[in-house]
């Protein structure tokens, strides 16, 4: 999971534990609807109809506008709240059930919330600056993962990215979609099943050529779930909330007043947190969570490599 910002755009990089309560917010979507309150249940009506390219494109243009700085839309900052379902591959079971909040925010903003080592552990990127909460945990991961992302500066955008934001309007041609798109319900929501991939070249530019996904597209044009697929891993995610707002208060970004155990870093050094956290998930030290890191050659017909089936 060492490219969070291509799973973001397609997941994207939310809580049943809350590290703190959300106001309610105007909530924009890509289907040009409006609705409010965070936790909002999915609205009724029948699953998306058009091409399944044109589906695709409604999801990602608001995601575009907070992972890119996109013009189609006016609001910069989301709110992702996700539960992890099933997990296959070299992924532990203890994975399954952990919940997680992501803010993200345009420009170069990210905070992410997630249970790790016993509690709460926060990575929160603020520009050019990093911290990270408890600091003591953070630092035992760091020395403990030996394939971490190599640290380097997304500039602007508040993750790294294989698209520039002039690219932003062709971002669902960046993907090879399959024919085949049917209807589901999923969490008493209507969806449309769309299935692909990246195309070749960008998934080579990415280093992800094994990336595929399978997402569930609500009436409102927002996932409700998404499978993610690797040559060593499969995981599926359920979307409790993805909601979009012009900003959020500049207390988002700041460490708990009072906390000294903080670790405190540059940006160039965000992609390397968000590893060893997302990978560590509701992990205790006993799992050894950096045990799974090292890939494999495939998924195994057998044992740990089955098929990803329905989420209850």
């Amino acid at each position: 999971m060492s490219h969070i910002g291509v799973s973001i755009v397609v997941l994207l990089l939310a809580v049943s534990l809350p590290a703190q309560e959300a106001s309610p917010v105007t909530v924009t979507n890509g289907g040009g609807q409006a609705g409010t309150g965070v936790n909002a249940a999915p609205p009724p009506g029948p699953a998306p109809s058009e091409n399944r390219y044109d589906v695709l494109s409604k999801m990602i243009t608001p995601l575009a506008g907070v992972l890119l700085g996109g013009s189609q839309t006016t609001d910069r900052a989301l709110t992702l709240r996700a539960t992890v379902g099933q997990v296959a591959g070299r992924l532990p079971a203890v994975l399954q059930g952990a919940s997680f909040t992501a803010k993200i925010q345009y420009p170069g903003y990210v905070r992410l919330d997630a249970p790790v080592l016993g509690q709460i552990v926060t990575v929160c990127r603020y520009g050019d600056k990093v911290w990270a909460s408890p600091g003591s945990k953070i630092q035992f991961l760091l020395d403990q993962f030996k394939h971490k992302p190599r640290s380097q500066h997304s500039g602007d955008t508040p993750l790294q990215l294989p698209f520039t934001a002039q690219q932003a309007v062709l971002l669902p041609a960046l993907f090879q979609l399959e024919g085949s798109s049917p209807v589901a319900t999923i969490g008493g929501a209507s969806c449309r099943v769309i299935s692909g991939g990246l195309m070749p070249e960008v998934g080579k530019a990415a280093k992800a050529e094994d990336f595929s996904a399978k997402l569930w597209i609500c009436s409102d044009y927002t996932p409700k779930r998404i499978d993610i697929r690797r040559s060593d891993f499969a995981l599926s995610f359920m979307i409790d909330e993805l909601s979009y707002a012009r900003s959020f208060p500049a207390s988002t970004w700041l460490p708990p007043q009072g906390a000294t155990d903080i670790y405190r870093s540059d940006a160039a050094h965000i992609e390397e947190l968000l590893y060893v956290v997302m990978n560590s998930l509701q992990m205790t030290p006993a799992d050894k969570p950096w045990l799974n890191e090292a890939p494999s050659p495939s998924l195994s017909p057998a044992g740990s490599g089955e098929s990803l089936g329905p989420v209850n």
